[in-house]
């Protein structure tokens, strides 16, 4: 029962107390010795499947949803999940544990999770919407299906799979990624990453700065600025440091690194970074990027632009549910670009980068941008994933798929002063 409540506890943290999900499964696990896998399943399969769960639940219940309380809905959840989602959870076990947290968390309601969940071990098969059954808000469904027709269905259905820990060795102490396997030697090579298939060694290798914990797309951003040695390049909304570490890598520690980020306790995270993978030319300027002033012109400048973050639901499935504000977002993205590109020499580069899939965020800021700035044209650039080259036009959408989350990259050169 112990992981059952301590997933439960987390649950209602994160829907009453409006905590960041995975800040709360972080501080949950903590109380746990064993079976943090089982509760991070539980804990992301409820957020991530929610809507179809509800669904489920409502169609067994005769109270509405709405008017059960939070621990009560999250207890039901907790039990469909386990029904529909982990075959190894015997029936039996998830209709007894379920009524056990009733008793200590929702005592007046025992005998209705009980007669609910037993009705749901009958597991029976309805057609739902595929916003239902993939569980996405119809906000998302619909803004998706507008951009990409067809191809909606399995896009959203990537969305839901959790993507791989990938691994970026250290360019500075590595010269390539055989050379960096040595330090992992059951890791899987893909392209220029490793894919960890153990944790021995590897919280000492990260901790040392041998290794970072990128994702894919987040390093073909860095790739296609394509940093050098002795250059000086600006890094916006930087932290947590991920880029700013690659940055200061490939340009093997020569030069000038300037880092901006908005807060200034994700300033030191950026800092920390930076120090871990040895990087000593990073300078972390704590400041809002869209209003930003610097004394001199930079050759290259990334923009990892705030958004809605659509792109990594696969890993952080709470994004689902957030209330997205698409027009403040834009407005931001636009008011960052537009301040940001000033302080760009000519012939200089400028790269956006965003971790989304919606087109509003992506291709079109970036017409947007062209429309209003003259002197800046797209940039044709070349990086490889999944056996594939990107980047021809100077602008790629890299849809979820495997090891990949959803991301956006365009690439643009400036011509004037």
């Amino acid at each position: 029962m112990e992981q059952r409540k301590i997933a439960l506890l987390i649950l209602n943290e994160y829907e009453i107390e409006k905590t960041y999900l995975n800040l709360a499964l972080k501080n949950g696990l903590l109380k746990l010795k064993e079976g943090r896998n089982f509760v991070t399943e539980l804990v992301y399969g409820v957020v991530r499947y929610r809507r179809f769960l509800d669904e489920k639940i409502g169609r067994y219940s005769t109270v509405k949803l709405r008017k059960l309380s939070i621990p009560v809905k999250n207890i039901l959840r907790i039990g469909f999940y386990q029904i529909y989602f982990m075959d190894t959870v015997p029936d039996f076990a998830i209709v007894d544990e379920s009524v056990k947290l009733a008793e200590k968390f929702a005592y007046r309601s025992k005998s209705f999770v009980n007669a609910i969940l037993r009705k749901g071990i009958e597991r029976t098969e309805e057609e739902f919407p595929v916003c239902v059954k993939e569980s996405f808000s119809d906000e998302i469904y619909q803004l998706l299906q507008t951009q990409y027709g067809e191809q909606t269905d399995t896009i959203l259905h990537r969305l839901n799979e959790p993507i791989p820990l990938t691994l970026r060795y250290n360019h500075m102490r590595y010269t390539n990624v055989l050379q960096a396997k040595d330090k992992l030697l059951d890791a899987e090579i893909v392209g220029d990453v490793l894919i960890p298939q153990s944790t021995e060694n590897l919280l000492s290798l990260i901790k040392n700065g041998d290794f970072s914990v990128q994702g894919l797309p987040s390093q073909m951003a860095v790739q296609a600025l394509s940093p050098q040695s002795g250059e000086r390049i600006l890094d916006c909304c930087s932290a947590p440091g991920g880029k700013a570490s690659y940055i200061g890598e490939l340009m093997q520690n020569q030069g000038e690194l300037v880092a901006c980020e908005l807060h200034s306790h994700r300033c030191e995270l950026v800092k920390k970074n930076l120090a871990r993978c040895g990087i000593t030319i990073g300078t972390v300027l704590q400041g809002d990027a869209s209003a930003a002033t610097f004394p001199q012109k930079f050759d290259r400048i990334l923009v990892d632009a705030p958004c809605s973050g659509l792109g990594v639901i696969g890993n952080k499935p709470d994004i689902k549910w957030r209330d997205f504000q698409f027009d403040h977002l834009l407005f931001v993205q636009q008011n960052i670009l537009d301040n940001i590109s000033r302080f760009l020499k000519k012939d200089g580069i400028l790269v956006y980068a965003t971790c989304t899939i919606n087109q509003k965020e992506n291709e079109q800021q970036i017409y947007r941008f062209l429309k209003e700035h003259s002197g800046f044209s797209l940039d044709p650039f070349s990086v490889d994933h999944n056996g594939n080259t990107y980047g021809q036009d100077g602008m790629v959408q890299i849809l979820p798929e495997g090891l990949s989350a959803g991301f956006f990259i365009a690439k643009m050169k400036k011509h004037t002063e």
